[in-house]
């Protein structure tokens, strides 16, 4: 041994030196313990110093010490030669593993002698002796108490053959790694250590478990010879498991001495050190490992079984990696799987080890981890990953501040620390008590609209039954016509919230805090004052309600109103300035396109509009430099995928004033109503249009102001826009409700910003003009909560038809009703009612002229008095049913009792309905659906491509070899 120690060998402290020394309580006979350490070093000069320290402090130190280089480039060789008392170091190749490397030491040096002196417990020399092999990794450090603690333990439970430390992070951290360790029979290692757990002696007792890490282990000779050593297709990760298991069948016990400490860097699994003899990436090496490591030790009877749950797992996990945009990872997957499954190693394997069964698998069934808790593992660690990578999605690169550091800290709100914990969180976060009263309001507001039925208003139709119908209706429309690009979007939606009809619910009743909610994550990127922000979100949302759009059942501007601030907060991730150099987002860019895809779908004109502001202001305003050409893909992105609803719309321009759910809306024209036009109120709307000239009085003064900022001319920006969008459409037949409400939008944002930046000043022009807002802002919520949603949206059965004629359109009968209704002017107007009646997207997708014609053509003939054929030519259309909503119109009444063929059947007071005798005459109806499946799964896989690329990446893990930790792979 060196007689002088290295400097900084004080890395150690009192900490690592317990004086409260357990012995052995029962007295056992003495033994005495010789043990050979092996150090293997692949490009460890990092580490190996405080491995030396660590070496230099031990009590007692190993009786030999040998240490191999496996083809290191740095100095590792030099530093394994310096260690106390080392033997001569042994050189191997870069490809040789560590099992491999430990034998080749063995080979060289062999172990340690058996000294014929008086041995270390001060006796005669006559003890049983137990030779050990200290296993130790080039970037582990032991506690200066950590081998005399395994002896300890050696001595106190003689039957265990295989010790192990507890693990600690590296340098000297509380955090715990690993107390023992085992494997599920898929393959996932589990320590039963929560990521991040520090070491407070929860898991201080000594136990048997399956497997111990290959850092510190301490093997009995006996035991190493008989198992030899580890597996050598094993060269890392996973060897430490595949010996435990297989010492477990020998009949050899492992512990773990959880009083004996060892620090460990993981330098292999963190990506701190380059994987040394192989090309393939750490995740994949790990998994290959853990299947082979499975499959050669599990009982035969299980393997078809484990077979198959591997490709489960692989199908599994190469979605979520491809879905996270790694596909890399799926191809590591199916890599490392079919890899093991083809080469075969695992069947030689399982030959040479037949000799080792002498337990039962049973007998050791307890020591693996349930499936269950590997499920739950990989639930907690998708969660967790999930929540990560959206906190860092769009936070690549520090972000220009926008705000100085001052005006920051200002909006700080200071609560004196007496006060209850939950009202400290109030003051802190006004917007959280904000919406929390806009969803109780959305309650209380929707408590006339609570209960059975279905969501109508004349802007309304009923939501299908349930998902399988609605998707139907996504991909079915009569020949030439397309249907609308918003049941497809409606039908993803559905598939997750309860349904067609809890999907409408949820988009109307709960518009104003889900649009409060989405304008919170805008405002949040660019407003420092809570209270501002508060404000603002909670007024955008009231908005939707201002608008009219939940008392009307305009199911687009709802849905536009959530979206709205979305894209907003996109398009300013792309634009925004970044401190190094001006860039966008790529991913921010998808989303975008997703958002306007849903705006184009649900709100044409509105999306439309937007469209052409973000292609010019791309144009215009950020040249072509990536942050334009950015902009320009996601107005490209979102008319891809509506298709072949963009080309529908080209086609025919009169649907762009068309809303999800109904007709035209908020026909206002420039002479008809001056005041609804200025304020963005459309007639029907719940609240006088005078509600809204104190906000824009404020967006005024705002406006006014020297100190104006460009997030207040924006706003003004959208509300010029808005009004421009107004003008155009009221000129061209309606759609103005969406636009509208894009004025007040704008309002808003240009009130809030000045909020934001004179909030703190204690003129009283200043406050006063606040307080305007507010106060505004409060009287429409008392409006709203009084008044509810009052209005044309009332909840009702799907069919205004008498129960016989809903009954009779179900399977087997399917009868077809034509509903005909005259019109005050004279005309008649009919639909034709079939399997369930209209719904959803009836409107958008309403037959030609051409291919109602011929009922038409009966229509006419009978307003005109009849020919007495009309019967016979109703059942050749496949008619059933005639029903005459009331007022029925008596001179049409009468001439449908004297037709031939034509029975009066039962109906509502003020009805008439007539049973169409088809008895004699097989008909074929003139509207018939054609399926456009093919276009709804294309947008279906573009959907679903879209929102990969807008998601966080995946980043492929390491089952961590020495602890529960994922590691990402540098690769």
């Amino acid at each position: 041994m060196e007689q002088e120690a290295p400097a900084g060998w004080e890395f150690f402290d009192s900490v690592d030196f317990p004086t409260d020394h357990t012995g052995d309580h029962m007295r056992r006979p003495r033994v005495r313990h010789v043990v050979t350490a092996v150090v293997v070093g692949h490009e460890g000069a990092a580490w190996l110093p405080r491995l030396s320290e660590s070496l230099w402090a031990l009590n007692p130190r190993p009786d030999r010490l040998i240490a191999v280089d496996t083809g290191s480039t740095d100095e590792t060789a030099e530093l394994l030669a310096a260690m106390p008392g080392v033997e001569p170091v042994v050189a191997a190749s870069a490809r040789t593993g560590f099992g491999t490397a430990v034998a080749r030491g063995l080979e060289t040096h062999g172990f340690a002698p058996i000294p014929s002196a008086v041995g270390p417990y001060g006796d005669d020399g006559h003890m049983p002796v137990v030779e050990w092999l200290w296993l130790l990794h080039d970037d582990c450090a032991p506690a200066p108490k950590a081998l005399e603690k395994l002896l300890l333990q050696a001595t106190i439970s003689p039957q265990t053959g295989v010790w192990g430390p507890k693990l600690r992070l590296w340098p000297r951290d509380r955090e715990l790694l690993e107390v023992g360790v085992t494997t599920s029979l898929g393959g996932r290692r589990d320590t039963g250590i929560e990521n991040g757990e520090l070491d407070q002696g929860q898991h201080d007792q000594p136990r048997n478990v399956l497997a111990v890490s290959s850092a510190g282990m301490l093997v009995r000779r006996d035991v190493w010879e008989s198992l030899h050593g580890f597996d050598p297709r094993l060269p890392m990760f996973r060897d430490d498991i595949d010996f435990g298991w297989r010492a477990s069948r020998a009949g050899f016990q492992v512990g773990v001495a959880p009083d004996a400490v060892v620090y460990h860097a993981q330098a292999a699994a963190t990506g701190e050190r380059a994987l040394a003899g192989t090309r393939r990436h750490a995740y994949q090496l790990d998994r290959a490992h853990a299947y082979y490591t499975v499959l050669a030790n599990a009982p035969g009877k299980l393997l078809p079984l484990l077979i198959l749950r591997f490709l489960f797992g692989t199908v599994l996990r190469s979605i979520w990696f491809v879905v996270g945009k790694t596909p890399s990872g799926a191809v590591d997957e199916w890599t490392a799987l079919l890899g093991t499954l083809l080469a075969g190693g695992w069947t030689t394997a399982r030959k040479n080890r037949r000799n080792l069964d002498q337990v039962p698998y049973d007998d050791i069934k307890g020591l693996f981890s349930r499936s269950v808790h590997a499920l739950r593992h990989n639930l907690e660690e998708t969660t967790s990953t999930i929540s990560e990578r959206i906190r860092e999605a769009w936070a690549d690169e520090p972000e220009e501040q926008v705000v100085t550091t001052a005006r920051r800290a200002k909006s700080t709100a200071r609560v004196a620390v007496d006060q209850p914990r939950w009202r400290r969180q109030l003051i802190r976060r006004p917007f959280l008590v904000a919406w929390v009263v806009l969803a109780l309001g959305a309650l209380v507001a929707a408590r006339d609209l609570i209960g059975g039925g279905a969501l109508r208003s004349h802007l309304l139709l009923p939501a299908q039954e349930n998902i399988a119908a609605l998707w139907h209706a996504a991909a079915s429309a009569p020949p030439g016509v397309t249907p609308p690009a918003w049941l497809g979007q409606m039908w993803a939606f559905s598939t997750v919230m309860f349904g067609p009809g809890g999907a409408t619910n949820i988009l109307l009743l709960g518009a104003v805090p889900l649009a409060g909610l989405a304008a919170w994550a805008l405002l949040r990127a660019f407003v420092v004052d809570r209270v501002a922000r508060a404000w603002g979100a909670s007024a955008y949302g009231l908005a939707v309600f201002t608008n009219g759009a939940i008392s009307q059942g305009r199911l687009g501007t709802c849905v536009a109103a959530i979206v709205l601030p979305l894209l907003g907060a996109a398009i300013h991730t792309v634009a925004r300035r970044r401190r190094v150099v001006v860039q966008g987002s790529w991913r921010a860019a998808w989303f975008a396109g997703i958002c306007l895809a849903v705006l184009f779908a649900f709100t044409p004109a509105l999306g439309l509009l937007i469209a052409v502001i973000l292609v010019f202001g791309a144009v215009l305003g950020l040249g072509w430099r990536r942050q334009g050409r950015q902009l320009v893909f996601s107005v490209v992105l979102g008319l891809l995928l509506v298709l072949p609803w963009t080309i529908d719309l080209i086609k025919h321009p009169s649907k762009l004033g068309q809303e999800a759910g109904g007709p035209p809306t908020a026909a206002i024209g420039p002479g008809d109503s001056l005041p609804h036009l200025l304020t963005g109120t459309p007639l029907g709307a719940p609240t006088p249009w005078w509600f809204a000239v104190p906000l824009i009085l404020v967006a005024l003064v705002a406006l006014l102001r020297e100190s104006r900022q460009r997030y207040e001319l924006l706003g003004w920006f959208a509300a010029l826009a808005g009004l421009a969008g107004t003008l155009v459409a009221s000129r061209l037949g309606g759609g103005a409700g969406p636009l509208m409400f894009l004025m007040t939008a704008g309002w808003i944002i240009s009130v809030t910003v000045a909020w934001d930046s004179v909030g703190k000043s204690r003129e009283i022009l200043v406050q006063g003009v606040l307080g305007i807002a507010l106060v505004t802002t409060i009287v429409t919520a008392g409006f709203w909560l009084v008044r509810g949603t009052d209005g044309p949206l009332w909840r009702g059965p799907a069919q205004d038809l008498p129960a016989y004629l809903v009954a009779s359109q179900d399977p087997p009968d399917n009868q077809s009703i034509l509903v005909v209704r005259k019109a005050p002017g004279g005309q008649m107007r009919f639909s034709l009612v079939k399997d369930g009646g209209p719904r959803m997207g009836s409107l958008e997708a309403a037959p030609t002229p051409a291919q109602t014609k011929p009922i038409t053509d009966v229509l006419a003939t009978l307003g005109g008095g009849g020919s007495g054929e009309e019967g016979r030519q109703l059942a050749g259309l496949a008619i059933d049913y005639v029903y005459l909503p009331g007022p029925v119109d008596p001179t049409l009444q009468s001439t449908l009792d004297s037709l031939p063929g034509l029975t009066r059947a039962s109906a509502n007071d003020g009805d008439a309905s007539w049973l169409v005798d088809r008895s004699k005459i097989t008909g074929t109806t003139p509207i018939v659906d054609q399926t456009h499946s093919v276009w709804r799964v294309l947008g279906l896989i573009g959907w679903i491509i879209a929102l990969i690329f807008c998601l966080p990446t995946v980043r492929r893990t390491v089952a961590v070899p020495q602890g529960t930790h994922a590691r990402r792979d540098p690769r």
